[in-house]
């Protein structure tokens, strides 16, 4: 048995190897990991998934063994919210039973540190080594029955939380209120639910669709990419509304719909909302990005006299550089952003609020509000393509990164770039990315180019590289 802690958190298919044994058994890990850091405290919360109450009933078991306290969601509770509970409460990390956006049939563990973010690769694979040394000199796992440990102070449940409150504060309501949008909101069936509308209903012409809790997500993928939110495009359009909001299964992630019935991307959505807090919002500073999201964000960064820092895919890097005060907004391309004074983590709700606040007060659709960018900044085509490998990994990574030695002259490459997977950055600024999945035999290809023929040929010289190293 090997339990990976991918870009957040581990993963796997229910009954299958996401059991209640080796949530005990992760449970204990993450404990043991705490103890010997001088950890005391953990907020603890779940999605809607089919057990997840139950799961993290387990999970806060095992911890009250080891004397590790959990403040116990006695709701299902969106990761953005667990993030804010770990500041506000000031706890020693977070656990959330959930596998955000990926399919029913699977569940998962997310720890996040002290921050509220997501852990960083140090906790993580301490926490690894402990699984493993576990499952090589395997021991009983104490567990404190539920109701003894609320008694000994060790589990304190709660239900309301001032996480609302205080996202609010970050929102100018006085143009929404002025425009009040007609707004139509996914939530998957999933733990936003009770989180958007309870603010949105207020200051918008609100609906909401998949708006009951169902362990299966409807039969949905509870991911708000363009592909799986037809139900939010449909009703976008016969409902005339100005604007489509969705989030994931655990609300860290958005989706956004204009007017029309079009998908507007993270790559889009993120350069909109640091342009917006530049000139209008009176926020000003760096931004931060991940390897694989636009370099839009760059040119707008370096037109304010301001620079953006890139790292590796996965939120953690993005929260630590927002924490550190190295930024005043940051985002990545799988649809998840966060801005100072905030939190660590990526928050779907936060994003969806300022989208809303920036139609309002703009007055323009999305595309027009990216359309500004582009005939400002030049323009910003971008896509990624994913393709299923079988053989050895590293086989097939040093076999690619051969390959496109040989296509150096070809493509007339700048720089490659392997902080995070092999990315090519050519002379005229497009660049083309291969990064392993961290989670799936897959390989992903990002592409951008400021011109859309060129793109489409980066993507099909991307297709070939990975066509060569793989048959």
């Amino acid at each position: 048995m090997n339990i990976h802690f991918g870009t957040s958190g581990w993963r796997s298919i229910i009954a299958k190897d996401f059991t209640f044994e080796n949530v005990e058994i992760v449970s204990y890990a993450i404990a043991q990991h705490l103890l010997d850091r001088g950890g005391k405290s953990v907020v603890l919360g779940y999605d809607t998934r089919f057990l997840s109450d139950e799961f993290a009933k387990t999970s806060a078991n095992v911890l009250a063994a080891y004397g590790i306290k959990s403040y116990f969601s006695l709701v299902d509770i969106p990761t953005p919210v667990i993030a804010y509970l770990t500041m506000t409460k000031k706890t020693d990390g977070a656990i959330n039973i959930t596998a955000s956006h990926n399919d029913p049939y699977y569940n998962g563990i997310k720890f996040s540190s002290k921050s509220g973010g997501p852990a960083l690769p140090e906790e993580t694979e301490d926490i690894e080594k402990r699984i493993n040394k576990f499952f090589k000199n395997r021991k009983i796992i104490k567990k404190m029955p539920f109701e003894k440990a609320v008694e000994k102070n060790l589990i304190i449940p709660f239900n309301e939380n001032g996480y609302i409150d205080a996202i609010k504060k970050l929102i100018d309501f006085s143009p929404i209120k002025k425009k009040r949008p007609k707004i139509i909101y996914d939530p998957f069936f999933a733990t936003g639910i009770r989180y958007l509308p309870n603010i949105l209903k207020e200051y918008t012409d609100f609906t909401m669709i998949h708006g009951r809790k169902n362990v299966l997500f409807g039969g949905l993928h509870p991911e708000p990419t363009g592909e799986n939110l037809d139900s939010l495009i449909k009703k976008v359009k016969s409902s005339k509304a100005h604007l489509g909001l969705a989030t994931d299964g655990d609300a860290d992630r958005f989706g956004i719909i204009d007017f029309d019935g079009s998908y507007i991307s993270p790559n889009m959505v993120l350069p909109i909302i640091y342009y917006y807090f530049l000139t209008e919002k009176g926020i000003n500073g760096n931004a931060v990005r991940t390897v694989a999201t636009t370099h839009l964000i760059d040119k707008i960064a370096e037109h304010f006299g301001y620079y953006t820092k890139e790292t590796p895919v996965g939120f953690k890097y993005i929260g630590d550089a927002i924490i550190k005060g190295e930024a005043i907004f940051g985002g990545e391309e799988s649809g998840g952003a966060s801005m100072k004074g905030w939190l660590a983590d990526k928050d779907g709700i936060l994003v969806d609020l300022l989208i809303t606040e920036i139609f309002s007060r703009r007055k323009k659709s999305m595309k027009e509000l990216f359309k500004e960018l582009t005939d400002k900044f030049g323009g910003a085509y971008s896509k990624r393509l994913d393709f299923e490998y079988k053989g050895n990994r590293k086989t097939i990574e040093r076999e690619l990164k051969n390959i496109v030695k040989t296509f150096s002259k070809e493509m007339s490459i700048k720089k490659i770039n392997e902080l995070d997977g092999t990315k090519i950055i050519l002379a005229d600024k497009s660049w083309i990315l291969f990064r392993f999945s961290g989670t799936e035999p897959k390989i992903r290809i990002y592409a951008e180019s400021d011109n859309e023929k060129k793109f489409k040929a980066l993507l099909e010289k991307g297709k070939e590289i990975v066509q060569r190293a793989t048959f």
